[in-house]
């Protein structure tokens, strides 16, 4: 729960600085050489010259950001990470002196934010802001600063979350084939190698997702490192071709992972399993990256040390910044809802209920069918892997499967003391079926018919496919 007293401290400290905004705005109407003046010019020269009215509004709007972040689960860990990087990115010589263009994009996201509901619009808005606010401080933000801040949003997480599938399905099919010159009585079933009769199953945890999201970090904080050592400043084309190398070598270090956790039979939850993890990241991705980022001088350039003020007119529009953030607190919906009515889908044969988040659930004897309303085209979709997570199962043997001419997700389910369930998926509009994230957001995006997401399941694969096959050649929209 939210400290009161910190909140009100944080408060306390806002008004004392609209107090000055006040006084700035009476010194220029009433007698300009008076007491008011006066002391609003001692007041401003205090902050000024102490750095502490730039710091002093990055601390209140992070600290008035917390019930928001609260509201999203909290700090997820890359996130974190960004607090911890921040301060490595931030330079005395150079860097951004103008407040007014993250102030624009600040102003921006968080406005956007308040029509879209989408988080990481928020996030890096806030990002914006504590990076405006710094502007006016000796630690300056530069570009490396924007990037962490880029990275580090949940979108990113996301993306890389339902993309990793086709990625996840080649490195097990490339690490099968490594191991089966080798190794007896191995097979590949989806993203699942097996030997001799034991399963390993190449999970979106197993991908490392914390593991890419650090791996780009951990290279921001090589180029801002190295960026203090040089006194200079890494040049665009080659800090897009480092986060590049950063990405190649974190997937190549995932593969090794497989390669090893097999041949050592360090099955998920074993510590050895997550010791091969984080020792390979640091050996194969972290001390490369570190070499790399050493002898590459000749790719940095000179820093910009201008190191013009802000003019003071610019200085008190700061404070909107927190007003900002304390407008965020009224966003409690998307507003931008695709227009989608669940009593235009019916399936024959089956009993229909409905969530009160709108997701529908058709059944009957045999099987039960979800069909969940779309997603904003900039919103998360309604992955069926996360509500199967969420019901105690486990999912196993990722596939993409060829039926007739749609292709479709398929998967099975594994809960202990209970039958295996077989599912599939797809995306629905009643015109097209599609897999493809890009199709279906931009089908959405050129004003197409809203998507809905089908997760068919059976306690039979063959039951599975069948049904499954029905509906893909089935208009389920009245």
């Amino acid at each position: 729960m939210t400290n009161i007293k910190s909140y009100w401290h944080s408060l306390s400290i806002l008004f004392r600085l609209f107090f000055i905004l006040s006084i700035n705005y009476l010194s220029n109407t009433v007698q300009p050489g008076g007491l008011l003046k006066e002391v609003k010019n001692r007041l401003l020269i205090r902050f000024t010259k102490h750095q502490w009215l730039g710091y002093a509004i990055a601390l209140i709007v992070l600290a008035l950001a917390i019930p928001k972040f609260n509201q999203f689960g909290g700090l997820r860990f890359e996130q974190m990470l960004f607090f911890l990087v921040l301060p490595f990115t931030l330079t005395k010589k150079g860097g951004f002196y103008k407040p007014i263009p993250s102030f624009i994009m600040a102003t921006f996201f968080i406005l956007t934010f308040y029509l879209t509901h989408v988080y990481s619009l928020f996030y890096f808005g806030l990002c914006c802001a504590i990076f405006t606010s710094l502007t006016i401080t000796k630690h300056r933000p530069t570009l490396l600063s924007f990037g962490l801040g880029l990275i580090t949003t949940p979108a990113i997480k996301y993306l890389l979350s339902i993309f990793s599938f086709p990625l996840r399905l080649e490195i097990t099919e490339v690490a099968g084939q490594i191991l089966s010159l080798f190794m007896q009585e191995l097979k590949i079933a989806g993203n699942c190698i097996i030997v001799n009769g034991i399963s390993f199953t190449v999970a979106p945890e197993c991908l490392g997702l914390n593991m890419i999201s650090s791996a780009l970090v951990f290279a921001v904080f090589v180029l801002a490192f190295f960026a203090k050592k040089f006194q200079k400043r890494p040049q665009l084309g080659f800090t897009l071709l480092f986060m590049s190398v950063a990405f190649t070598l974190v997937v190549l270090t995932n593969l090794t992972r497989i390669l090893l956790t097999v041949i050592l039979q360090a099955m998920p939850g074993n510590t050895l399993h997550e010791l091969i993890g984080i020792f390979l990241f640091v050996i194969n991705c972290c001390l490369p990256l570190f070499v790399i980022g050493a002898y590459s001088k000749r790719f940095y350039r000179t820093h910009n040390t201008n190191t013009t003020l802000a003019k003071q007119k610019y200085t008190l529009s700061l404070f909107l910044l927190p007003i900002l953030v304390i407008g965020s607190y009224s966003v409690h919906k998307n507003l931008l809802n695709t227009e989608f009515y669940s009593t235009s889908v019916s399936i024959n044969g089956f009993n229909k209920s409905e969530s009160k988040d709108g997701v529908s659930k058709f059944i009957n004897a045999s099987a039960i069918i979800y069909v969940k309303p779309p997603a904003f085209m900039l919103g998360s979709d309604h992955n069926p892997f996360i509500c199967w997570r969420g019901s105690g199962y486990q999912i196993k043997n990722e596939r993409l499967q060829q039926m007739g001419k749609h292709s479709v997700y398929t998967f099975e389910l594994h809960k202990p003391g209970a039958a295996p369930l077989y599912s599939c998926w797809w995306y629905s509009n009643g015109q097209t079926n599609s897999i493809s994230q890009l199709e279906w957001r931009l089908a959405t995006l050129n004003g197409k018919a809203p998507f809905v997401l089908v997760n068919v399941t059976t306690g039979n694969k063959n039951d599975t496919h069948t049904l499954s096959t029905q509906l893909l050649q089935t208009n389920i929209f009245d």
